[in-house]
């Protein structure tokens, strides 16, 4: 079977390339395209081949459907979420919810190509492969980028409509402090040397507008890929403290997250792109699933974080309706 793989990183060309993903090891990558899913359990990398770049690559579809959670039952358990903090005392958790719309998957290569078009600053991509299936997004969230040794990640959180003027209130504020702070923090105990801090400042994602701080900083005697094992998942995709919310988000999501909020980009000895994989859908025969998460504090109200989730579909959805 032949492997697809479609991807534009902000700023460059469209890449498009037919190939085969593999099963990897971390501690085996060291460049190239990769995947790995929420957990950093599973790591996929491509090996494009040039003998068949003349051939057409079919969709690969995986047999089971995501887990779709309706309002009602996404609100008791958003509520539950939510009163498990103090147990837990955690500053924040993210509670995500799969979304599904009707869509011709046979528009996949087109809904890629409008994301481009209509989202220049956000990494964009298409993959497909049996090992894990059709996958579509455009994600803002830069996790890792590395241009000779000279490295930038961010802190991305806070959520509002593009269009909503109000002031930012201190719900938002509070998510965009504590992935900050978490990433600075973590930094401080990994990187030798300055790090820069810029933000936080207001930062627009088609739809959506968010809360953003970026890091500057040197990338000396440290891997691109230790250290994206250090900051992933950030308090922006999991919560804080990390290991006390990624067990919350395992009890209560009903939904495998797989290739949500993992990592996908480019890794290379002397340039790296490395994104956290949002605003994102899996394809299946007549279906796309969107993948959609809200940054719960202990003030959430389980009603404005689903409202949340609608917007951040707007993202894809906005694109459907074009096609």
């Amino acid at each position: 079977m032949i492997d697809t793989l479609k991807y534009r990183i902000p700023g460059k060309e469209i890449v498009e390339q037919l190939g085969t993903f593999h099963s990897a090891e971390a501690q085996s990558i060291h460049e190239g395209f990769l995947l790995a899913d929420f957990s950093l359990k599973k790591y996929f990398v491509f090996e494009e081949s040039s003998e068949i770049n003349d051939k057409k690559a079919d969709l690969h579809f995986l047999k089971n459907d995501p887990f779709v959670i309706e309002k009602h039952d996404y609100l008791t358990e958003a509520a539950s979420f939510i009163a498990s903090f103090q147990h837990l005392n955690l500053k924040k958790g993210v509670y995500s919810r799969v979304k599904k719309v009707a869509f011709d998957e046979q528009k996949a290569a087109s809904l890629f190509f409008e994301l481009a078009a209509n989202y220049p600053n956000s990494f964009v991509y298409l993959v497909s492969s049996d090992l894990f299936g059709t996958w579509v997004g455009a994600t803002p969230e830069v996790l890792l980028s590395i241009e000779n040794e000279e490295a930038k990640t961010i802190s991305l959180a806070g959520t509002k409509k593009s269009n909503d003027e109000s002031d930012w209130n201190a719900k938002e504020k509070e998510e965009q402090a504590i992935v900050t702070q978490f990433i600075e923090q973590t930094l401080g105990q990994t990187i030798n040397g300055k790090i820069e801090v810029n933000g936080p400042y207001q930062y627009i994602a088609g739809p959506v507008k968010h809360l953003r701080t970026d890091f500057l900083f040197n990338l000396e005697n440290v891997s691109a890929l230790n250290l994206v094992q250090q900051l992933h998942p950030t308090p922006a995709v999991s919560g804080l403290p990390k290991a006390g919310a990624i067990e919350l988000i395992d009890k209560t999501e009903k939904h495998e997250r797989s290739l949500y909020t993992g990592v996908i980009g480019l890794l290379g000895e002397e340039t790296t792109n490395l994104f956290v994989n949002l605003r994102c859908c899996q394809l299946t025969e007549g279906s796309a699933y969107l993948y959609l998460g809200g940054g719960f504090t202990i003030d959430s109200i389980p009603t404005s974080e689903w409202e949340e989730t609608e917007n951040k579909s707007q993202t894809l959805l906005n694109i459907f309706q074009k096609l």
